[in-house]
This record gives C-alpha cells, sequence and structure tokens, in this order.
C-alpha cells in the first residue's frame, strides 16, 4: 500500500505526458500478461466459460473494500436493466476474447484488439447521432483494411481464433457505448462493480455445464487475472485522462510488442510481417479516430452532436 501510495506520489508530480505513457505502458502490459494467463490456462484444459467466470468471483472479491468504505448505497442505480444487458454483452465480449486466446496466436489477437475504437466510432455515428467528417470514414475504412491484412481471408486457412476477436471487438465496442450513457448517471465503481456482478450471474450456468477442478495453481492464476482486469482498466482510465489522446493512446502500442514478446517466450509464437504491418496500420488508424473525434459543429462535416 505505502509503494503504491509513493508510485502515485511520483507520477502525480510528473508531466502529464509522463503519466500518460506510464499509465498506458503498465495497461498494455497487464493485457499481454493476462493473454499469457489464460492461454496457460486453457492448455491446462481449464475451459474458457470457467475461467471467465474465476476471473470476475476473483473480481468481486477485489471490489469489497471498495463496498466496504463506500456502503450499499453506492450500488443504488436507477437502471438495473441496461447494466444487466452491459453484463451480458460483456461475458460475451471476454468470452470471445478468451476463446481466440485460447486457440489463436496472442499478438496476433491483440492487433485486432486496436480495432475497438474504430467499431467504437462506427457505432457512435449510429447510436448517439454524432457526425463524422469525409477523413474520420476514411480512417475508419483504412483499419478494416489493417484488419483484413492480419486476418488475410482467402489466403490460406483462417484461424477461428481471430473470428473470436472479431466478435471480442464487436461487443466491447457496445459496452463501451453503454458504458458511455451508464456514466451520465452512475459513479465509474458502480458501473465497474456492477459489471462483475452481471457477469459472474450470467456466466455461472455455462461455467457449471463445463466445470473441472482447478488446483491451487489454477485458482492462484485466475486471481491474478482477476487483479490485471482491475489494473488495466484504472490505468487505462488514468492514462487517457492524463493527457490529450494523441500522447496517451501511441504508448498503447506496446500492447502488440509486449504480446508478441511473451507469445514467443511461453509459447514460441513468432508473428509475421503481416501481423505487424496489419496491426500498425490498425493502430494508427485508432489513434486517428481517437484524437480527431468530436471536432467541429453539429452538422459539420467534422462534428458532431451534443449529447
Amino acid at each position: 500500500m505505502k509503494a503504491g501510495g509513493t508510485i502515485a506520489a511520483w507520477l502525480a508530480g510528473r508531466p502529464p505526458a509522463v503519466q500518460a505513457g506510464v499509465l498506458m505502458s503498465v495497461s498494455a502490459l497487464g493485457y499481454a500478461a493476462s493473454a499469457v494467463i489464460v492461454r496457460w490456462l486453457a492448455d491446462d484444459g481449464m475451459p474458457v466459460f470457467q475461467i471467465a467466470f474465476l476471473r470476475n468471483v476473483f473480481g468481486i472479491m477485489f471490489m469489497v473494500p471498495w463496498l466496504m468504505k463506500a456502503g450499499t448505497g453506492a450500488l443504488k442505480t436507477a437502471h438495473p436493466g441496461k447494466h444487466a444487458v452491459r453484463g451480458l454483452l460483456s461475458a460475451i465480449n471476454v468470452w470471445c476474447l478468451y476463446g481466440a486466446l485460447a486457440i489463436a496466436p496472442i499478438a496476433d489477437v491483440a492487433a485486432i484488439t486496436f480495432m475497438m475504437p474504430i467499431v467504437g466510432s462506427l457505432f457512435a455515428v449510429l447510436v448517439y447521432r454524432e457526425v463524422a467528417s469525409g477523413r474520420h470514414w476514411s480512417a475508419v475504412l483504412v483499419g478494416f483494411i489493417g484488419a483484413l491484412i492480419v486476418i488475410r481471408p482467402g489466403f490460406g486457412h483462417v484461424n477461428p481464433g481471430l473470428l473470436l476477436a472479431v466478435g471480442a471487438v464487436l461487443a466491447g465496442s457496445t459496452v463501451a457505448m453503454m458504458i458511455k450513457g451508464l456514466m451520465r448517471y452512475d459513479s465509474p465503481d458502480t458501473v465497474a462493480c456492477y459489471l462483475f456482478i452481471s457477469h459472474t450471474l450470467i456466466g455461472l450456468i455455462p461455467a457449471a455445464i463445463v466445470w473441472v477442478m482447478p488446483d491451487l495453481t489454477q485458482l492462484a492464476l485466475c486471481a491474478a487475472l482477476g487483479w490485471l482486469g482491475t489494473v488495466i482498466q484504472r490505468t487505462f482510465n488514468r492514462g487517457m485522462a492524463a493527457a490529450d489522446a494523441t500522447v496517451a493512446l501511441p504508448f498503447n502500442f506496446s500492447r502488440l510488442i509486449w504480446a508478441a514478446l511473451f507469445g514467443w517466450m511461453f509459447f514460441s509464437e513468432v508473428p509475421d510481417l503481416w501481423t505487424w504491418i496489419g496491426g500498425t496500420v490498425i493502430f494508427c488508424s485508432s489513434v486517428y479516430i481517437a484524437s480527431h473525434g468530436g471536432r467541429g459543429k453539429p452538422g459539420d462535416a467534422g462534428g458532431k452532436k451534443p449529447e
């Protein structure tokens, strides 16, 4: 706790760019570490549904200290139905992502997940009626081309894990849009807590159907997965809040580097040139969209309507 406070104090005194760089790099490293744990557990015979369920059980346990401090009043919400739907979509997102990590190269999955801001921008136009410029749509098209470079349909066997990764992106982007709406009424911690609770309840039956008795090592890895999930979310959100997207997001590219390194170290996976090219194209497109979104006035080519 003291060490954490010392690190937080040190970061608070740094320039915004340094804060964003450190926080986003930690988030990227946490993502790659989580991917390794998921693959390890899957290779060890634990079903994906069970991995996701135990991850959320431990996630709830990590939320208990906050609940004890905030009190049960922090769980009050006027939109339980929306939280439930978001929990279902989040469960689908995690099931697809973990399924992808279980059978596809880790670096390839990491590259595909860079599509999240791109798909999210499409949903923003459809759901929130945000107005996109011609350059915005060009960046979206470039991002999808990058995804095709990684997946390469029509050029030999397509790993079904990459299709699961695309499913994870679609579900995850929808969840992100729902969070945008829920955050108007509920605190970030309340939203996070309901995510763990709803996801755990939804995942109980699928996990029970495929359940295998975990050993202590597997339980420890699931606990680490739950803790890493909290760290990834908090550091990413704070990193994005510390500086502009053009400053913060480039550090998130280290996710692909860490994923490639860990895939090589632990599973002898070597990403091919197309993975790096496609991942870079997707990432640059997502950075452009994130850093240029919301400019201009409603009704203009480059603006968006107020919420």
